[in-house]
């Protein structure tokens, strides 16, 4: 079954590298592409962050999986007061758009 997974690691100079992997698209075309949106995970409305624009769209690998990245200044993932909860959605041709894992944190 494909899942995605959010990993938010704080790098230098008040970045963070933000990285949206997938894997179980076995079934995916050749090279399918693949599109993913930060978003914050709020109550009344989930807001989108950012979308991963440089060098996009990415593309499935043979094996099923993807891996996208970008680092972004931490102030991109300061979704709301207090702690930010933050998900990603990923959209591979063919599938479903799947939610990631809530990643949580202060940004």
């Amino acid at each position: 079954m494909p899942s995605v997974k959010l990993t938010i690691t704080r790098v230098e100079n008040n970045e963070c590298l933000v990285v949206v992997s997938g894997e179980g698209f076995l079934n995916a075309q050749a090279n399918a592409r693949v599109g993913v949106r930060i978003k914050g995970d709020d109550q009344w409305f989930d807001e989108t962050l950012f979308p991963f624009n440089v060098g996009f769209p990415g593309q499935v690998l043979r094996d099923g999986t993807f891996t996208v990245s970008a680092t972004v200044p931490k102030a991109k993932l300061n979704e709301d007061w207090g702690q930010d909860e933050i998900y990603a959605l990923a959209k591979v041709d063919g599938f479903s758009e799947l939610k990631s894992n809530v990643v949580k944190g202060y940004y």
